[in-house]
């Protein structure tokens, strides 16, 4: 996501390439022309006007945002169903075998109290690894199986995490490029205004329109409150 920081660089930029298309006239900046700062913004926002349209780096950065957040959503969703079938697996499994001390001596120690994924995953890992020694063809519930779980648990520690490791790493790179290129907008911008206020001095229409078209100063929006704390959740518990 764009900073606020970077959409200030993104709206001045825009602000200077349309003083300098209306001085062009009179003068231009010896560096770039109006078209070539043109590009250079159009390189960040994007141009759907053209044809074909010109995908700015915004969009990059937004599509592989909304990658991200679905493949994390996806992974998420996957880990919440194994924490729930590890919960009653587990669960039932130390009821049922509550008498068969060779089973209970499997079950000892496990539990499926954790949160995170890597808890989740470890947890759910090592119910698998007793359920397969103590009754593999027994069934919880009869979608709760172990030939069900097993393949859950696999793709929630490689497909999901992988696809959500490889969206989060060109997310990142997307951000970080777009960051890159808002600088360079800016270092365009400050050169430009500083050249520029130098042929054109304040009082002149020229000057006047430069120094009152563009805005120079970044005003950091508020903090935004901080949220109530949530009410802790009830950890899963197993006997």
């Amino acid at each position: 996501m764009i900073t606020a920081k970077s959409e200030f660089f993104v709206q001045r930029a825009t602000k200077t390439v349309s003083v300098a298309k209306q001085l062009a006239v009179k003068w231009t900046w010896q560096e770039q022309t109006p078209d070539e700062m043109q590009t250079q913004l159009e390189a960040v926002t994007g141009n759907s006007t053209l044809t074909p349209p010109v995908a700015g780096q915004m969009e990059i950065e937004s599509q592989a945002e909304r990658t991200r957040l679905n493949t994390h959503g996806l992974w998420l969703a996957g880990l919440k169903n194994l924490h729930q079938l590890t919960v009653q697996g587990l669960n039932m499994a130390k009821t049922k075998f509550r008498s068969d001390a060779a089973s209970l001596a499997v079950l000892h120690g496990l539990n499926a109290a954790g949160h995170s994924p890597e808890k989740i995953l470890a947890e759910a890992l090592a119910w698998e690894s007793a359920w397969g020694k103590i009754a593999p063809t027994w069934s919880p519930t009869p979608a709760n199986t172990l030939a069900a779980f097993k393949p859950l648990r696999q793709q929630c520690a490689e497909d999901l995490q992988t696809a959500f490791a490889d969206a989060d790493s060109v997310h990142r790179e997307a951000s970080a490029t777009l960051e890159q290129m808002c600088a360079g907008l800016e270092a365009t911008n400050v050169a430009w205004y500083a050249s520029a206020t130098m042929v054109f001095p304040a009082g002149t229409p020229e000057g006047d329109l430069i120094r009152t078209g563009i805005p120079t100063t970044y005003t950091p929006p508020p903090p935004k409150p901080s949220p109530s704390p949530a009410p802790a959740a009830a950890p899963a518990k197993t006997p």
